[in-house]
């Protein structure tokens, strides 16, 4: 396997991070975070259209007044229309947060989009949404809680909590479990989570349906932002923040979704305030969306694309 290209395509504001990316109607959509910097409170979403070459063909944003949307995610609902989610801070005039909502917005163009809608808990951070027969599952986090709750249904409607404590340092001795992603096999599911506890180390999560009973994996490494998609049925492709030679990159990782087992296949250009990944594979080729600040230290997105045909042939 190999990079084919790389390429910038969010700049524009001081600090462009969290990123996520979504195939839709023949386009790629890319979505991130803009904002003064990496905590600052006036985060606002820019989301671009581009072609398969990461040509951009038109770029909108969505932002509150005194909210910071932070940590923007996509997803093609069961209606066929484009879903994006973020979590919201909102915040007073001296930038004191006084309420963190999940939101949602859907578009069935990709170029308007509806008003928000809240969904979930308060307070709980809904991470990213997969879909499996009708319904979006998900995982949410709490700092406090040191847990995290699955969720399902439809944000636009119906969303509550479907399995509470499925890892959580009271029940598991695993503490600050937060970012994640989910990915369907039949009637399976895996689930890939961060942690910024104890040994830091990621966790591989599998459970059938209904997803109520889970088994954790411990993965021996820290993994940061994940994001995975399904290159068969044993075997998933994983990128994230990952420790390299002491310093934090984006990785891309080839991962056995029964034993947890790690491969290490790329390291993409990265340094510094870096990662959190989108994923789109197609017809044996992957575009990962990321960002990182290894270019004149600015924290900017971009957009990868790398031949994987030799780990389909696998």
């Amino acid at each position: 396997m190999y990079l084919k290209w790389i390429k910038k395509v969010g700049f524009k504001a001081k600090h462009n991070a969290f990123v996520d990316l979504c195939e839709f109607n023949g386009d790629f959509y890319c979505c991130y975070r803009e904002a003064k910097n990496h905590i600052s409170g006036d985060g606002k979403i820019c989301i671009l259209r581009l072609d398969e070459e990461g040509q951009i063909l038109a770029t909108s944003r969505i932002q509150l007044n005194q909210t910071d949307l932070r940590d923007p995610k996509l997803s093609i609902s069961v209606k066929g229309h484009l879903l994006l989610i973020a979590y919201a801070r909102e915040n007073e005039p001296n930038n004191h947060t006084i309420g963190r909502e999940n939101l949602s917005w859907v578009s069935k163009n990709g170029r308007s989009w509806s008003s928000s809608k809240r969904f979930g808990d308060s307070g709980w951070w809904l991470w990213r949404l997969s879909w499996y027969q009708g319904q979006a599952f998900g995982f949410a986090y709490n700092k406090t809680q040191n847990a995290i709750h699955l969720y399902s249904g439809d944000p636009r409607r119906s969303f509550h909590q479907h399995q509470p404590w499925v890892l959580s340092l009271s029940t598991h001795q695993k503490g600050y479990p937060n970012e994640s992603d989910l990915l369907f096999v039949k009637n399976q599911a895996f689930a890939l989570v961060r942690r910024d506890a104890d040994t830091f180390s990621a966790q591989l999560g599998h459970s059938k349906y209904p997803f109520r009973q889970w088994r954790w994996t411990d993965l021996g490494c820290y993994i940061g932002g994940p994001a995975m998609v399904k290159l068969n049925e044993d075997f998933a492709l994983v990128a994230g923040r990952i420790v390299k030679n002491t310093k934090l990159v984006t990785g891309l990782l080839k991962m056995n979704l029964h034993t947890g087992q790690l491969q290490e296949l790329m390291i993409l250009p990265s340094a510094g305030d870096n990662s959190y990944p989108g994923l789109v594979l197609k017809d044996q080729q992957l575009w990962i969306s990321y960002y990182s600040s290894h270019e004149d230290n600015k924290s900017c997105v971009y957009l990868a694309k790398v031949d994987i045909s030799s780990q389909c042939k696998l």
